[in-house]
This record gives C-alpha cells, structure tokens and sequence, in this order.
C-alpha cells in the first residue's frame, strides 16, 4: 500500500474517532443538563437553553445547585423530654427549645424556672426541666396588747380607783411573700410592716389611808389613822366625854364659820369657852344608832353660848339638817 493510501486512512480512522468522542461529550451534557434541571426546578428557577445545550441553568454554579437543594430538606426533628408539672412528655419537634415546648402545648411562665434557654436548638441530647414557680403575699395580723398604768393620787383614799383613759389595742400587720417551687415553699420574705400603737389604759388610784369608822360616819372630815375604839365604839384615847342634845344645821356653799374654817359636813358649833376651837371630837348618838364620826370644833351660836344646845352639827343641806332632827349624844375630846 501506498504511503499516500495509508495517511488517506489514517486521516479517516482519526475523524471517525473525533464523531464517536463528540457524540459521547454530548450524550455526558445532556445527562448533565437533565439533571440540572431537576435541581433547578425542584429550587423554583427557569431554564434556558442555547445551540451547543438542550437545556442549561446559566443562573447556577454547581455550588449554587448544591446549597439550594440542601435548604429545601426537611428540619430534622429530635425526640424531646419535658420534665414538666410533676410528668414527663416526649415529643417529636424540631427547631428550638420553643417550638418543642409548643408542639407539646406546655406554656412557661414569667417566674418559672427553666434549665434551658428558649431559643436554644434541639439536639438528640435535650433534655427540658420546667419548674413552676409561684409568688403568693400574705398579711397576717398581730394584735398589740395596751398595758394598763396606775397613777398614785394621795388626795383619794386607798381603795378608790377610776380610769381616766380607756386602752386600746393597737395592731401589727405584716405583708409576707412566699416562693413555692413545684408546691413547695422554698422561701419567705417580710415585705411591709404597718404598726398601729396601743393606747395605755390610766388608771387614776387612791393612796390616803383612812380610817375604817369614815364608812358609817356622817362626817366627811377622814378621821385620823390612830383613832381606835373598844369593842363597844368608844374611842381609847380622849380627855373628857360631855353628854347632851344634838342639833343640826347647813349654809350656803363657801360659807365660813367663826373661826374662819370653810363651813363642811364635819364641822360643828360648839360653845368655845367649854369646847376651845379646833380641838378634834367623836360624835355618836348615846344609843350608838347615828354616829356623826370624827368632827373639829370650829363655829358657835347663841345656843351653844346659853347652853341649851351641846353641839351643832353641820349637814350638806337644808333637808339632811331636818332630817338629823335633835339627838342625844356623846361628845368625846380626843386627845
């Protein structure tokens, strides 16, 4: 054969290997090209095509491609625990710790205590513990006790006693917060004192000793400490006893007496010259039914001076005056 034959053969074999190289690198872009626009259309884009390509996607890199295609798979979803209102739930969820919280229908609350952040995403691992948490304020009222104080007042007689000021009770009131975690009190706190102060009772009391024979006397004049009797009402210690009639008398209030005392139940007229002013008497009827009591010689009259009267005694009124009538008496001069 010859050399011209052989190149002429060689030439063909080496253009029907460039047809057969061709049709395969068109038949790898078309595959390429389908396959694009499977991507491309599962992504929402358009496709245009151009003389060497079917089809083609000049608005995609292979990178693109890849990026749309792995947005568009389904979030993954984990199973969740939630510990929660004394049970545990399991849940399928995917996203945060949120959307787990609801796809169970669980609600968190401002003061509850969570393990984990709400926007935390899930993971195979997460693991969620609510605890409920509960804020409750109570009052609570204590009543404050009033004491009572005594006030000593030497111009009454022991005994007597008379309140001046009424007490009250005063009142303390206490705001308290508690925390309960789960129902269980976990912490209390004082949040606000209110004090109202108790009032203090007064009580006004006697502290002048008397002597027991002012009870049943007339006299208003307290009859000294010392002044005693025997069993049968006769004083132990006097200087002279006189015998006689007993009238009675009254004055209007302020008046004074001969020797200048003011005018009281207590005081008596007598005659001076027998009975000197102020010397201090006990008076009681002679059949011991009256007694007019501790008495002081400081007023007289004309029938005192002429002696058919012993004594006068003095009375609160015109009626009680009346009423004493005249009386047969026993004058002691006490000593």
């Amino acid at each position: 054969m010859s050399n011209n034959n052989m190149e002429h053969r060689d030439k063909n074999t080496a253009a029907d290997c460039k047809k057969v190289l061709k049709i395969k690198n068109k038949a790898i872009t078309a595959a390429a090209a389908i396959c694009t626009a499977a991507f491309a259309a599962a992504a929402g884009f358009a496709l245009v095509g151009n003389n060497d390509m079917p089809l083609t996607a000049d608005i995609f890199s292979a990178k693109d491609t890849a990026s749309a295609v792995k947005t568009q798979l389904p979030p993954k979803e984990y199973d969740v625990s939630i510990n929660v209102d004394g049970k545990n739930i399991v849940v399928k969820a995917a996203g945060n710790v949120k959307d787990a919280l609801d796809a169970a229908d669980v609600d968190v609350y401002d003061d509850d205590l969570i393990n984990i952040g709400l926007s935390e995403p899930l993971n195979p691992y997460t693991n969620i513990v609510i605890n409920r948490v509960d804020i409750v304020e109570e009052v609570q009222v204590e009543v404050l006790e009033y004491a009572t104080k005594y006030r000593e007042d030497d111009s009454y007689t022991i005994g007597y006693s008379e309140t001046i000021v009424d007490g009250e009770e005063g009142e303390m009131e206490t705001t308290l917060r508690h925390t309960y975690v789960d129902g269980e009190l976990v912490s209390s706190s004082v949040i606000d004192t209110d004090i109202t102060e108790p009032v203090d009772e007064v009580v006004v009391v006697g502290t002048k000793e008397y002597n027991p024979i002012d009870d049943v006397s007339i006299s208003q004049i307290p009859a000294p400490l010392d002044l005693a009797f025997d069993d049968n009402g006769v004083p132990l210690d006097y200087s002279q006893v006189f015998t006689g009639k007993a009238t009675a008398y009254s004055a209007r209030p302020g008046a004074r007496t001969a020797s200048g005392r003011l005018a009281q139940v207590g005081t008596v007229a007598v005659d001076p010259s027998l009975i000197p002013y102020g010397s201090e008497l006990y008076i009681v009827s002679t059949d011991g039914s009256t007694i007019y009591g501790y008495a002081i010689a400081a007023d007289t009259g004309t029938a005192l001076i002429d002696g058919s009267v012993l004594v006068d005694v003095f009375m609160e009124s015109y009626d009680a005056s009346c009423q004493w009538g005249a009386k047969q008496v026993n004058v002691y001069v006490l000593n």
